[in-house]
């Protein structure tokens, strides 16, 4: 997350020579927001202005040599976040953190030399909060597993990858809620709340948390869970990564891994209003031992003239047989024979090999927002008119459901910071586009417009809140739609942990 501090000198100066058409008053904060009313990113390419080189070299001495910066080999790849929206922002430094001591002392040297940072585990961060023009605190080395079968707990360094995690469960035989893409780290993923297909049978992934270390502003290394520091570790769990400290490491309860599941790729490109239809609402009839994610394709309006349909796809796991995974699907397939249809029943790891999406850096804006009961036709129908709308990029744009519920909702929306815990579906809309539309200004700017509608399209039919972990730079009251209820309590929190905010970026509590 980007933690810059607000204004000073050296940014003014610095955001001066980089927009100098700009009059700046107020914040650096301010200015951002301006710029991201143009459809720009939040984040400005602001040289914070290097410390001196002993300052530097300082720093390379508290890493044990391992810091990267301009013009050393390796910086360039390390500095590339996914959403390549964002690349544009070239950190001053990577220090690659290998214990809290480390951490703590790269905190002191940002403090001392007024230097913006942000801590990156899997670089992900949809709105490139894991970017800084300052320091960029790596903390991937930290990446220990560790296994304790008489408890059926993992304790997972907060720097290991999805990957690290899965081979660890793999060879254990057991299984927790995890994403689909590899690269993505942990840290990120369990602060946020962390979902999965089997966040409805097992709850998200921060439910799991039995107790957590990290290292806060005044450079202790803490370590909270239920009876330590009971209010910290409540806010760690959905209180999103970058506002509290740098974590360190995870303890999770892990559960046995199924012996077989069956797994699923299944797409509609004909009748597929109907389709969907019948889709969502046998899904939300089917049990919790069904996680499944439904996605709405985009197409041009030409294309719907030529006879092309809004495509629809599904694709998840079902804890039972192929045949009682079919009985619950049956309404669908029923109105149409569908495109193309995988189905296989496998032993759980392998068949988290055949869900598994490894992702590519890409050029993407995700808004999302939560479905409380079951979908209605009418978001249904609002939803295919705008797909038939589509302006067109050179990439993909859809409409996502994410399947919610169970034992989601059975916790209390107090009980952790994550607060989204009433609701059916997850919906989030994906714009992408690649290096020859960010040399169109015309096509991003109409890819913008359309997908910022369709977003408010859904948001017409009573829908709440957006998900945490797919941050939104254009949200305005992102506040209240990530945290709702929670967010008093998160603020005081904040205040007791970190009172001079020094953990600070473009959405930070």
């Amino acid at each position: 997350m980007d933690q810059s501090r607000g204004f000073n000198r050296r940014r003014l100066l610095a955001g001066a020579a980089t927009v100098a058409s700009i009059s700046i008053s107020g914040s650096i904060t301010a200015l951002a927001g301006k710029v991201f009313a143009q459809g720009l990113p939040t984040t400005l390419p602001i040289a914070p202005g290097l410390p001196l080189a002993d300052a530097w070299g300082k720093l390379r001495v508290l890493a044990a040599g391992k810091l990267l910066l301009p013009g050393d080999v390796g910086y360039a790849e390390a500095a590339i976040p996914h959403n390549l929206r964002y690349k544009h922002i070239r950190p001053g430094g990577i220090v690659a953190c290998t214990s809290a001591e480390v951490i703590a002392g790269a905190l002191q040297w940002v403090t001392d030399n007024d230097m913006p940072f942000a801590i990156r585990g899997g670089g992900h961060s949809y709105a490139g909060y894991s970017s800084s023009s300052g320091l960029v605190l790596d903390i991937s080395p930290m990446n220990s597993i560790d296994y304790r079968a008489g408890n059926g707990r993992v304790r997972v360094g907060a720097g290991a990858s999805n990957a690290e995690v899965y081979a660890a469960l793999r060879t254990s035989g057991r299984m927790i809620t995890h994403g689909r893409c590899p690269t993505v780290g942990v840290a990120g993923f369990l602060l946020g709340g962390g979902i999965g297909f089997n966040m409805r049978r097992l709850g998200m992934a921060c439910d799991l948390l039995t107790e957590a270390t990290l290292v806060t502003a005044d450079g202790k290394h803490r370590t909270v869970s239920h009876l330590r520091e009971p209010d910290l570790f409540w806010a760690l769990r959905g209180g999103a990564g970058g506002n509290f400290g740098v974590s360190t490491s995870f303890t999770l309860q892990t559960q046995p891994a199924d012996d077989r599941l069956t797994v699923f790729k299944v797409s509609w490109t004909s009748n597929t209003r109907k389709v969907a239809g019948k889709l969502m609402a046998a899904m939300d009839a089917a049990p919790v031992a069904l996680g499944a994610r439904v996605s709405l394709g985009a197409i041009t309006p030409e294309q719907h003239r030529q006879g092309k349909e809004v495509p629809v796809n599904i694709l998840g796991q079902f804890a039972g047989s192929r045949a009682a995974l079919m009985r619950n699907l049956a309404p669908a397939f029923a109105e149409a024979a569908p495109a193309e249809s995988t189905m296989e029943e496998l032993p759980y790891w392998e068949a988290q090999d055949f869900l598994s999406e490894k992702g590519h850096e890409e050029w993407f804006q995700e808004r999302s927002t939560f479905v409380q009961g079951q979908m209605k036709a009418a978001m249904l129908d609002n939803a295919f008119g705008w797909l038939r709308q589509w302006p067109g990029t050179t990439s993909y744009c859809d409409v996502r459901f994410f399947q919610t519920g169970g034992r989601i909702n059975e916790v209390a929306a107090n009980a952790t910071a994550y607060v989204h815990r009433n609701s059916r579906w997850l919906m989030s809309t994906g714009l992408n586009w690649t290096a020859k539309d960010t040399l169109q200004p015309e096509v991003l700017r109409r890819a913008h417009e359309w997908h910022n509608g369709v977003y408010q399209a859904m948001r017409s039919h009573g829908t709440k809140g957006a998900f945490q972990n797919f941050p939104d730079p254009s949200l305005v009251d992102w506040r209240d739609m990530y945290y709702g209820q929670n967010l008093p309590r998160l603020k005081r929190i904040k205040a007791l942990i970190d009172p001079t905010n020094i953990f600070n970026y473009g959405q930070s509590i």
